[in-house]
C-alpha cells in the first residue's frame, strides 16, 4: 500500500531539518581537503523508512491521517523528549470501535486500541459534543497533552469487572499534562489529576454486555485493562497523546 508522496515529504522534513542543519554547520567547519562525514543526514532515511511502515498501517486501522500528519509535527517540538511514539485519540468515532491510534517509530508497528471519552461528550455510543472542553472538566480535552510519570494509584491498582468478574490487579496509570493555552487548564486542577487509566467500563465483559460499546469517564482517557500497562509503560515519559475530532482543526472547538 502507497500514500501520498506530500505525506512523506512533510515528515522527512520535519524530523530530518535539524539533523541536516547540524550536518552543514559540521561540514562547513572542516577543512576543504577533507570531505565532509555527514552520518547524521541518515537520519531523515530512517524515519521516512518507518512511515512508509506506519502509515499504511494506521490508514488500514481507521485513523484521521491529517491529525496523524498534524501529531507527528507536533511531536517534533522540544517540549516532546520520547519521540520514538505518538498516540492519536480520535474522539469522534463511536466507542465500539478501536479509536485510540499508536504510531511505534521504534517496533515499526501501528495498533488501535479502545478508549472512553468523557461523560459529557455524549453518550455511550458517541461522543457528540466537543465544544465547551475547557470548562466542563467531563469532558476529555482536546489537542496535545505530554505524558508524565506513570504511578500507581489506589483507585485504580486493582480492576473488577462488573459483568464476568474478571479481576486486573497491579494496574498503573500515566499523568497527562496540557501543553498548550488551551488545555493546559489539566494542569490546574488539583486535587484531580489527568489521567489515561483503565476501569471497569472499558473491558471486555462491559462491551459485551452493551452492543460493543463502552462506558464514560469523568474526562480522563479511559482504555482496556487488558492493554492498560502496555500501553502506559509505552507512552509515560514524554509522549505526545493526540485528542482531536476527526481530521478538524482544534481552533474549530475552541
Amino acid at each position: 500500500m502507497h500514500f501520498d508522496q506530500t505525506t512523506r515529504r512533510r515528515f522527512v522534513t520535519l524530523v530530518g531539518g535539524a539533523a541536516l542543519t547540524a550536518a552543514t554547520i559540521v561540514a562547513r567547519a572542516q577543512p576543504a581537503a577533507k570531505p565532509a562525514r555527514q552520518p547524521a543526514a541518515k537520519t531523515p532515511d530512517a524515519a521516512a523508512g518507518k512511515l512508509d511502515l506506519l502509515v499504511p498501517q494506521v490508514k488500514a486501522l481507521g485513523a484521521p491521517m491529517a491529525a496523524v500528519e498534524r501529531a507527528i509535527a507536533i511531536s517534533r517540538q522540544p517540549v516532546f523528549s520520547k519521540k520514538d511514539v505518538v498516540a492519536v485519540f480520535d474522539i469522534s468515532q463511536p466507542s465500539a470501535t478501536k479509536r485510540f491510534f499508536v504510531l511505534d517509530f521504534k517496533s515499526g508497528e501501528a495498533t488501535a486500541h479502545y478508549a472512553a471519552h468523557g461523560r459529557t461528550n455524549g453518550p455511550n455510543a458517541k461522543a457528540t459534543k466537543f465544544k465547551g472542553f475547557q470548562k466542563d472538566l467531563d469532558m476529555v480535552p482536546l489537542g496535545p497533552l505530554k505524558t508524565a510519570h506513570s504511578e500507581v494509584m489506589d483507585h485504580y491498582k486493582t480492576i473488577v469487572d462488573r459483568y464476568d468478574g474478571t479481576v486486573y490487579r497491579n494496574m498503573v496509570v500515566v499523568v497527562l499534562e496540557g501543553v498548550t493555552s488551551y488545555n493546559s487548564y489539566i494542569n490546574h486542577t488539583p486535587p484531580f489529576k489527568w489521567i489515561l487509566h483503565p476501569n471497569w467500563y472499558t473491558t471486555a465483559g462491559f462491551r459485551a454486555k452493551n452492543n460493543g460499546m463502552l462506558g464514560r469517564s469523568n474526562g480522563c482517557i479511559t482504555v482496556d485493562p487488558v492493554e492498560n500497562n502496555q500501553l502506559v509503560t509505552r507512552l509515560a515519559d514524554g509522549a505526545l497523546i493526540y485528542v482531536t475530532v476527526g481530521d478538524d482543526p482544534i481552533e474549530q472547538y475552541l
